[in-house]
């Protein structure tokens, strides 16, 4: 990067200090403070740009992306900073400074030779830059328009005095398109002179005419690592692999994992993947973790530590590969994470008073985008300091103890939409089941659709209702599919006839979108043809899978079918014996992507309804700022058991409109009555005039 005389480097100090100190307060800064509910004040320590590392206490509060963070002066106005994510751990952060070559005086000699092309001698002079290299020493990097060539180069210093010294007494650049061959830099010793003398020589009669730079570099301070204990919310063995899902602090970015097991002796391939909230998985890290105590003069080892790229769901999921070992014994988890840093100005407060504060936490505002952090760049670039300071190249700011914001709205963020709509006629829903609404920060509340609740509504859940104790609906959303849950499945039979099983296997308590089956042979089967048809809820059956059900048996492993997302009633699974025993179940299973209701309510007492064939899709607002919603904390609600409406009259409507149907039939029925008894009446008269007359 081009070198900046003094007078640059003050005024771009100066400059990204004043575009900080002189924002004014925005008008909207009072409600901004409000957004957060923990504060902190920051002391500065010398006037200028300082660096503020953020301690474990203030990451774990924030949101992954620090979008809940805000730094406010003295006077209370938002002060601009830029966010340095800090070094992987165990990796290294460089600083390359590089500065374009001053060209001095330039000569260039040819000598002719019979024969052959001529001789090039090309001599520059150059000036070293104003600042020393950060690392120690420059070295000379040779550019050059041509394509293909091949230089010795000797370098001279020039001392203060006006002799010279030899620094490089012979080198070669090259290039001829080949990566192992070709050179273009010059490493150069240290020198304390102002300029140097390059000399080129050339044997194919041309000039090289490049032109120079220098380059040198050096590492930057390791950044601070916090390590932290994750708690282990699920465990599970499954097919030779123990799988564990880790609660992953939201405000941390977890660069590695380490496993600690009371196992002595192990060796096994350990994958980590970060799940979203939405139950979508990438995989992050993947790696041996090996233990063997020490043998004789062989020292222990202990690689327990998996490194991870960056994460940013809400849990980890862990899978260790246990073959035909036991699952490690006593496992637990740390993980170490990257210490991120913010960089501001702030004017020093007199006597040592705070500066300014620092609010953090909520995960109610927006991640800012300051227009004077590339300023900051700049500025940090000028001072030969790199694209952002290490630990030690910036004043250091000091956080003061953690207290709560006494601006802090604690209403919940979903307060304005927390009321309930128009009441509904609960008897037009087949199903309905009690749920508990906890106290919520922000207004959410979290519930999980059964089975049963999947069973019973529409396929587009557009029928889901939730209701207060009268009748009134409240807002809610549908979160995104989430991570898969087991589903037992009955399988009767089998009915065999020509050769085939059959066997029928009925879903919970209604129709599911389903798009596996797993299945779990009573014997081992080795290779049978099968046809699996599914039955919809109007009794309409379709072909869904056709394959062959096989399995290892050395190993034998329950048999998965997979097949496009069905909604089915029920299904039935046939399978070709030929001459052998009929084939035998002993257990049907399939599993369902976990479907979230986000209620938007008070805590209190509610009735989820399901199952209303002509019910609409409801338009709440809270559907309408998705994202917004989404990105909010919940709180899980506690559902009960949920039963048939014994209500439900199997029309839309329920009770209310039976007792109309009913009512218009027997109005229906009395005029027929009428009719009859009239027309009984009239034949009845006809027949007396007609006996009169005979």
């Amino acid at each position: 990067m081009t070198a900046r005389p003094a007078r640059v480097v003050a005024t771009a100090l100066a400059l990204a200090a004043a575009a900080c100190v002189a924002l004014p307060a925005r008008v909207g800064a009072q409600q901004l403070a409000a957004l957060f509910p923990r504060e902190a004040d920051v002391t500065t320590t010398a006037p200028g740009l300082a660096r503020l590392p953020l301690p474990p206490d203030v990451l774990e509060a924030c949101s992954p992306d620090l979008a809940d963070l805000r730094l406010f002066d003295r006077a209370g106005a938002e002060v601009p900073f830029l966010v340095d994510p800090g070094a992987p751990i165990g990796g290294e952060r460089r600083e390359t400074r590089s500065v374009p070559a001053r060209v001095v005086d330039v000569a260039r000699d040819e000598t002719v030779r019979e024969g052959l092309p001529a001789a090039t001698r090309e001599t520059y002079r150059l000036a070293l830059p104003e600042r020393g290299p950060p690392g120690g020493a420059w070295r000379l990097v040779v550019d050059a328009s041509r394509a293909r060539y091949v230089r010795s180069v000797e370098v001279r210093g020039i001392r203060p005095a006006g002799d010279d010294v030899v620094l490089v007494p012979r080198a070669s650049i090259v290039r001829l398109g080949q990566a192992l061959v070709d050179r273009s830099e010059i490493p150069l010793p240290p020198f304390d002179g102002r300029e140097l003398v390059v000399v080129i020589e050339g044997e194919d009669g041309s000039f090289l005419e490049p032109t120079f730079r220098f380059e040198s570099e050096r590492a930057l301070a390791s950044d601070a690592a916090v390590a932290l204990p994750l708690a282990i919310r699920d465990r599970r063995q499954a097919a030779g692999r123990s799988v564990f899902e880790l609660e992953r602090p939201p405000g941390l970015v977890t660069t590695r994992l380490r496993v600690a097991s009371a196992t002595p002796a192990l060796d096994r391939a350990v994958t980590v993947w970060d799940v979203a909230a939405s139950g979508e998985a990438t995989r992050i890290g993947e790696a041996r973790i090996v233990r063997t105590p020490a043998v004789g003069d062989v020292p222990a080892i202990d690689h327990l530590d998996v490194d991870l790229a960056r994460a940013r769901g809400e849990r980890l999921r862990v899978e260790i590969a246990d073959g035909d070992s036991p699952p490690l014994a006593d496992v637990s988890f740390r993980a170490s994470f990257t210490q991120p840093a913010i960089v501001f100005a702030l004017p020093a407060a007199p006597d040592g008073d705070p500066a300014g504060v620092l609010r953090f936490g909520g995960d109610r505002a927006w991640r800012p985008r300051y227009d004077v952090a590339d300023l900051f760049r700049d500025a940090l670039a000028a001072t030969g300091r790199g694209d952002l300071a290490d630990a030690t190249a910036l004043p250091r700011a000091i956080l003061g103890p953690i207290r709560a914001n006494p601006l802090f709205d604690a209403r919940p963020a979903l307060a304005r939409a927390m009321q309930p709509g128009p009441a509904i006629d609960r008897d037009g829903w087949q199903w309905h089941r009690p749920v508990s609404a906890p106290e919520s920060a922000e207004g959410l509340v979290r519930i999980r659709l059964s089975a049963d609740d999947l069973a019973h509504a529409r396929a587009d859940l557009a029928d889901l209702r939730v209701i207060d104790g009268g009748g009134r609906q409240w807002p809610y959303l549908v979160g995104p599919a989430g991570v898969r849950e087991r589903v037992d499945l009955r399988a009767a039979g089998p009915k065999t006839e020509d050769g085939v099983s059959v066997w029928t296997i009925a879903l919970p308590s209604g129709p599911l979108t389903l798009d596996r089956l797993s299945v779990v042979p009573a014997r081992s089967v080795l290779h049978r043809p099968f046809r699996l048809v599914g039955r919809d809820e109007s009794g309409g059956e379709r072909e869904i899978a056709r394959g062959v059900l096989a399995q290892d048996l050395r190993r034998p492993e329950p048999v998965e079918i997979a097949f496009e997302p069905t909604r089915v009633e029920s299904l039935e699974l046939g399978i070709e014996d030929g001459d052998d025993a009929p084939t035998e179940i002993e257990r049907a299973e399939t599993s369902l992507a976990a479907r979230d209701v986000l209620l938007v309510a008070p805590a209190g007492s509610y009735t989820l309804l399901a199952g209303n064939p002509d019910a609409s899709a409801p338009q709440y607002d809270v559907a309408r700022a998705r994202e917004v919603v989404l990105g909010l904390r919940s709180a899980p609600a506690v559902a009960g058991d949920g039963a048939e409406n014994p209500r439900w009259t199997g029309t839309p409507g329920g009770a209310a409109r039976m007792r109309a149907r009913l009512q218009q039939s027997a109005v229906w029925a009395v005029i027929v009555v009428a009719v009859l008894v009239l027309a009984a009446v009239t034949l009845r008269m006809a027949r007396g005039e007609s006996a009169r007359r005979s």
